[in-house]
């Protein structure tokens, strides 16, 4: 456990920022290992990795979360206390054998972080307080973090209770790049190059940095909760389309996921009808299907997961042709006002 009281949470620029500042504190404490799911994107543990700390993959039940058994076999292999980073993958929670598992761990030493990034619309309130975090995190783990840009209304920013030692992240050259790039992939959402352009910024910006001003502001204004409110009734709505379907998730305030052995001929039907899958990680989750937010993707879905109306679906899409490519040049040109 952290040696000293926790300061008040760090906000950052992405959520990967708020996994180095833990990553930086339990090296300096003297952890070198870290049980990672398996059911993860690689972002969650690259900060863990650059501070030379040794990851291991842990096995994750179906419903994405660590297994209980696996975790527990993982634990007794440790030679010295471990950190733990236990995700709340696809908006689920853990049960009570996961929870008995990861307390039993915190009662010898080693250290729990929760990342709570897809239950950042469950855990908004507590994960946006100001208040000192021993009442803002959860009692049985150390660190709470979340990125909050996969499901809160604003394209970057991460949060991290429970730093003991918490240092003030730094702007950056590069950080200051990938805060404008995404103000200007907002103002323009129908372009996916500028949403390309974030992910490649975010894949170099490793170095913690602090979350921008306008974005801080607008986390704190006053019409946020009912904003929060009509996503989760939306995601709720969403959820009731699919209820008949194999959804590992159900009632999560996190977009429906689908397990089904068509998952990759449905995501191909969602991508040619226009939507962009929020989730797959190649490997990781080829059997899944993480519908987009959108009540048009669960008809879709539905539509797609019949080998007859997929096959149609396929063959549709491949009669419209291909796409065509998006002029980047004729873009701006089109946005550049002109002077005689």
């Amino acid at each position: 456990m952290p040696t000293s009281q926790p300061a008040s949470p760090v906000f950052t620029a992405a959520g990967r920022h708020t996994l180095a500042l833990v990553a930086r504190e339990a090296r300096a404490d003297g952890v070198r290992e870290v049980l990672a799911p398996r059911v993860r994107c690689t972002a969650m543990t690259t900060p863990f990795e650059l501070e030379g700390l040794h990851v291991t993959n842990v096995d994750c039940a179906p419903s994405g979360l660590l297994d209980p058994g696996a975790l527990a076999a993982a634990l007794a292999a440790c030679n010295r206390q471990p950190l733990i980073l236990h995700a709340e993958t696809f908006g689920n929670r853990a049960g009570d054998e996961l929870r008995a598992v990861l307390a039993a761990a915190r009662s010898t030493g080693a250290r729990i972080v929760v990342d709570a990034t897809h239950t950042a619309l469950e855990r908004a309130e507590e994960l946006l307080t100001d208040a000192e975090p021993e009442a803002a995190r959860p009692h049985d783990a150390d660190y709470l973090v979340a990125s909050l840009r996969k499901l809160l209304p604003i394209p970057l920013g991460g949060v991290v209770h429970g730093l003991a030692r918490p240092t003030a992240p730094t702007r950056d050259e590069l950080n200051a790049d990938l805060a404008a790039v995404a103000a200007i992939a907002e103002r323009h959402r129908d372009v996916p190059v500028l949403k390309d352009a974030v992910e490649d910024l975010l894949d170099l910006a490793w170095a913690p940095a602090p979350m921008p001003g306008p974005y801080r502001a607008r986390l704190a204004a006053p019409g946020l909760g009912a904003e929060l409110t009509r996503r989760r009734a939306r995601l709720a709505r969403l959820h009731a389309a699919v209820a008949d379907l194999d959804v590992i998730n159900p009632g999560a305030a996190y977009p429906p996921v689908i397990a089904h052995p068509q998952a990759a001929a449905i995501r191909t039907a969602l991508a040619r009808a226009g939507f962009s899958p929020p989730l797959h990680w190649p490997g990781v989750t080829d059997g899944l299907v993480v519908l987009p937010d959108d009540p048009r993707a669960a008809a879709i879905a539905r539509r797609a997961a019949g080998p007859t109306a997929l096959r149609e679906a396929l063959a549709a899409g491949e009669a419209s042709g291909p796409a065509e490519p998006f002029d980047f040049d004729a873009f701006i040109s089109s946005k550049t006002p002109k002077t005689a």
